[in-house]
């Protein structure tokens, strides 16, 4: 799963804004004072007798390992390793567990808002 950003700046971009001799922290603020949604992966490992409950803010969901058994919106999904599910943010939350007698490695994509 690859790192999104909405909106991608360079780390050397961003420090340049922090020249001496000009208030380019103004600007700097401004930027992020906008709404831009950040996506920032998590990955985690539930055993076999681990429940997770899902945050709102998950926008993907994705097995590195092992197999998982998902309830969402009233479905059941099950997804092994390598597959990936896609979840809408603000809708009906997401139950997680390990399906079988073995963990499950997880990772999920959640989504962060910077608003001014």
């Amino acid at each position: 799963m690859s790192n999104t950003l909405v909106k991608i700046f360079s780390l050397s971009t961003l420090l340049s804004y922090f020249g001496s001799g000009s208030n380019r922290f103004g600007v700097l603020t401004n930027l992020f004072k906008s709404n831009l949604e950040l996506l920032v992966p998590c990955q985690f490992t539930l055993e076999k007798s681990e429940v997770f409950r899902i945050p709102s803010a998950c926008k993907e969901l994705h097995i590195l390992a092992g197999t998982a058994w998902i309830t969402v919106a009233g479905r059941d999904v099950v997804l092994t390793t390598g597959e990936k599910v896609s979840l809408e943010t603000n809708k009906d939350r997401a139950i997680l567990s390990a399906l079988g007698n073995k963990s499950v490695s997880v990772e999920v994509l959640l989504s962060t808002h910077s608003s001014g």
